[in-house]
Order: C-alpha cells, then sequence, then structure tokens
C-alpha cells in the first residue's frame, strides 16, 4: 500500500489482485527519472505493471455496481517499464462493456500518461468490463499501470463551513495525521472522517464539534489552529506525546465542555482561565 508521502495528494493505493491469466511487469524508478504529468502519481506506483501471459490476449478487469443505475469516473494510468528495443512496438485499445473509449494508446518510456472519462459512464449493467486490446502492428501486449475508479456520490447535504475545513486541514497537515482524512470532514455522513463528530443543523453547513486525536503519535505543542474550530465541545488529545504548557488560547474554546491531555509530556500549569472553567462545572479537565 501506498499513499502520503509517496503520494502528494494522500491517495491510497492497493495492490490489484493478479489474474491467473497475468503476469507482473517492474523496473526501478525514482521520482526524478519519472517524466510526470498533472496526476502526479508516485514513481513507485508506476514503475509495475500487468500484461496477459498470452501475448496476444487483451487484458481484461473489472468491478461490479451496486445498482445498474450507478455513475463512475474512471482514470488509468500508464507509464512504460520496459525498454523496447529495435522493432518492438506496444500499442492498444481501450473499451469498457464494448465500446471504445481510447486508442491506441502508446505508452512511453518512464512518462506518466492518464487516460480519463470526461463524463460519467453508466453502462445500464452491474458489471463493468475493461479491455485492453492490443492494435493489429503491435508486437507486445497491452500493460497497465494503476487505475482509479470514482463512484458518483449523491452530496444532497451542506458541505462542512468552510473555516471548520481549512482549520481541520492545517491540524492534519501539522501533525502528519495518517488517517484517512480525505473529502469533506463532515459528510456524507457515512464517510465522516474518523476522530470527528459534527452537528446539523438544517440548510446550515455542518460544524465540527468533536475531535478525538488520541493515541494519534502527536509530538511537538498544541497547534494554535485547534483554537479556530470555535463549535468544538470535545477535545481528547490524550495518550501522545504532545509537550510544552497547556495553551491559554485553548479558552477561545467558549463550547468546550470536556478537554482530555492526560499522557502527554506537556509542562506548566493549567492557565487560570480553564481553571475558572472546570470550578464552574463548564469544563472537564
Amino acid at each position: 500500500m501506498y499513499r502520503y508521502k509517496d503520494d502528494v495528494y494522500d491517495r491510497i493505493w492497493f495492490p490489484y489482485e493478479l489474474s491467473g491469466d497475468w503476469r507482473r511487469l517492474s523496473t526501478t524508478l525514482n521520482n526524478d527519472e519519472l517524466v510526470q504529468n498533472g496526476y502526479k502519481l508516485p514513481a513507485i506506483v508506476l514503475s509495475t505493471a500487468v500484461t496477459p501471459i498470452n501475448a496476444s490476449a487483451p487484458l481484461q478487469f473489472h468491478w461490479d455496481a451496486d445498482n445498474v443505475n450507478d455513475q463512475y469516473y474512471l482514470y488509468r494510468h500508464f507509464n512504460e517499464v520496459e525498454k523496447l528495443v529495435g522493432n518492438e512496438t506496444r500499442a492498444f485499445d481501450i473499451t469498457v462493456n464494448g465500446h471504445s473509449f481510447y486508442g491506441p494508446e502508446i505508452p512511453e518510456y518512464q512518462s506518466a500518461f492518464t487516460v480519463f472519462s470526461t463524463r460519467s459512464i453508466t453502462p445500464a449493467a452491474k458489471r463493468y468490463q475493461v479491455t485492453l486490446t492490443k492494435t493489429k502492428n503491435s508486437t507486445l501486449p497491452p500493460i497497465i499501470n494503476a487505475i482509479e475508479v470514482y463512484k458518483v456520490k449523491d452530496f444532497s447535504q451542506s458541505e462542512t463551513q468552510q473555516n471548520d475545513v481549512n482549520t481541520v486541514t492545517n491540524i492534519k497537515n501539522a501533525y502528519g495525521v495518517t488517517r484517512n482524512w480525505q473529502g469533506d470532514p463532515c459528510g456524507p455522513v457515512k464517510y465522516m472522517w474518523e476522530g470527528l463528530n459534527c452537528s446539523f443543523n438544517g440548510l446550515n453547513p455542518p460544524r465540527i464539534i468533536s475531535l478525538n486525536l488520541s493515541s494519534s503519535g502527536l509530538t511537538g505543542q498544541i497547534h494554535y489552529s485547534i483554537s479556530q474550530l470555535t463549535m468544538l465541545q470535545y477535545l481528547d488529545l490524550s495518550n501522545n506525546s504532545l509537550n510544552g504548557p497547556l495553551p491559554v488560547f485553548l479558552n477561545k474554546l467558549k463550547s468546550l465542555k470536556v478537554l482530555n491531555v492526560a499522557r502527554n509530556k506537556l509542562t506548566g500549569l493549567v492557565p487560570p482561565e480553564l481553571l475558572d472553567r472546570s470550578k464552574t462545572d463548564s469544563l472537564s479537565l
């Protein structure tokens, strides 16, 4: 599996289970050698490819949709991993469920190329079959290095309030959080970021009200960005390696009811402002 820091966009790349009709091709490739495109795939991902064992056979893979009306966007990524010699050529056409999609594709050595759909595809079938077939004049079978499949989701709820999005992204970057924090933090509800809880109030944008980063390997001091989650009610930073003082700026979180910073390496005294709130039972420390 590869993700950030290999992937600058923190996409998660999993190995595809090899079919019995495929064989793997690989090369040594680093980011300096690879001619990139705008999708910036990690060189380690594009250093491997699959090809059919039978050089005359097509390369096929598929996935099954939950519903015949599901819509998908496809991104297929290519890089020639073999240095072709003499009269060797590799060219192939791409179809989806028998319909022409792109071709001929001629991968270039150590150069990333992406074939993508500009419109969603809905082939009125639950199985999506992608086929790569070598052209008549090609001496080598097709290859593919990586594929992304995106399903269209109905975002009927509002997106998370923008300040909360910016703030939690700053927190993610400051601590190098390695959880699956991608997309909108609060929605869809089924895909809410791990460790977050949000409030939903009619047509108003969702707000982050709970942040649990316990046992997340956090180091350094408590980051100022946390104080900008203005609707935060619950903050758990326990069981990390945070150091320095408990910052007074946490008192800016007027809605905060629970603050847990146990089992860290914090020094100094609890700020009087936070102590006063704990004495009136408006804040649990």
